[in-house]
């Protein structure tokens, strides 16, 4: 499940990216439609429209700031976001109900790219509470939505708008008209659409984790856990023989056979996971890593110099030994050999002088023991 989380962790820094450029995008926007508004193609009442786009932008803004102070590698920031984005939805529904009612649905579509439940649960209890807080504080301070009815029936200005016109057409007992006929309706409207997307979200997410499950399988080992000689065919046809140098290294265990066959396979396998746990301190998005089965495991250095690659292979040698420990009856080792290459080459004849190397150091390795 390690490979699991890491890959969601990877798809939620992608989830923050395309937030962040939906806020850029939706702030654009806000600042469009007040721009209109105030040159007169809108009619809203200039006062509320400045101040639902101004608390609508300010809300915008601060997950963008948090997402460029930090990279993105926040795990707070879609907290963060989903507030901010429910903050925004609220202000401008309480302050231009009648053309932001939708911009509830836009916090639970952001809130639907996380596999995170968590974050789901609370931009619908945020925005379900959202919406029948704006609908009250709308009637009382905003540019009420039950003006467009009245407006386009007798023709009041909305420009001029008043709470005299608001309570035109509402009677005594407004309240109750508040919440039956705008409040309740939006609210269930709002919820059927919400717990669809929770459907539609936990399925996506099974089929996220099998799906991953299936490809982990198939491209990591499974006593180790680097990645495996599939995974390794795989970028040596597509990958290694693209770059503008390649360092390619192959390690070999020495007396692991030996070892098994004296003090038991729990023995080899821990000396297996002692070389790809040191392995891991190397391995990074240009070091690549694999055991490719038994006791044969490989490094790929991509776009290395020489020097570079040699050196950081040699220091990786010395800490690494040794590999079990010395009251054993059998004591391993490592046979490393290593081509490098830069382009033009060939990755075949890269490939097949990196395993020379590697077979002539284990023969000499093995001419040396005496025991």
């Amino acid at each position: 499940m390690e490979e699991i989380e890491k890959l969601q962790y990877q798809d939620e820094l992608k989830a923050n990216r395309f937030s962040t450029l939906f806020l850029s995008v939706m702030c654009g926007i806000c600042l469009l439609v007040w721009a209109a508004n105030e040159v007169g193609i809108f009619v809203v009442n200039r006062f509320y429209m400045r101040l639902g786009m101004i608390i609508g932008c300010i809300c915008l803004v601060i997950p963008m700031i948090i997402f460029f102070k930090t990279k993105g590698q926040n795990k707070w920031f879609k907290y963060v976001l989903i507030i901010c984005v429910s903050l925004m939805s609220i202000s401008i529904q309480t302050f231009l109900t009648f053309h932001g009612v939708m911009l509830c649905v836009f916090p639970i579509l952001l809130a639907a790219q996380y596999t995170d439940m968590r974050i789901f649960r609370i931009a619908f209890w945020v925005n379900l509470c959202g919406v029948f807080i704006a609908v009250l504080l709308g009637y009382y301070v905003g540019c009420w939505d039950g003006n467009m009815i009245y407006a386009t029936t007798y023709g009041i200005s909305l420009e001029k708008d008043s709470f005299a016109s608001r309570a035109a057409i509402m009677n005594a007992d407004y309240m109750t008209q508040l919440l039956l006929y705008f409040a309740m309706p939006r609210m269930i409207i709002f919820s059927v659409i919400s717990l669809s997307i929770s459907y539609i979200l936990k399925t996506a997410k099974l089929q996220y984790v099998r799906q991953n499950m299936i490809r982990l399988q198939a491209e990591c080992d499974g006593l180790t856990r680097l990645e495996n000689r599939n995974k390794y065919n795989q970028r040596v046809l597509n990958e290694y023989k693209r770059l503008d140098s390649v360092y390619i290294v192959f390690i070999d265990v020495n007396f692991l056979k030996k070892m098994n066959d004296t003090c038991g396979h729990e023995a080899g396998d821990s000396v297996l996971k002692r070389v790809a746990d040191e392995m891991r301190r190397l391995i990074d998005d240009t070091i690549h890593g694999y055991r490719l089965g038994g006791d044969e495991f490989a490094f790929v250095f991509c776009n290395y110099s020489e020097e570079a690659a040699c050196n950081m292979l040699k220091e990786w040698e010395k800490d690494v030994l040794p590999l079990n420990r010395k009251e054993d009856p059998v004591q391993c080792s490592l046979s490393i050999g290593g081509a490098y290459a830069a382009r033009p080459f060939n990755i075949d004849d890269v490939l097949k002088e990196a395993d020379e190397n590697m077979y002539a150091r284990k023969i000499a390795m093995k001419a040396q023991r005496t025991d």
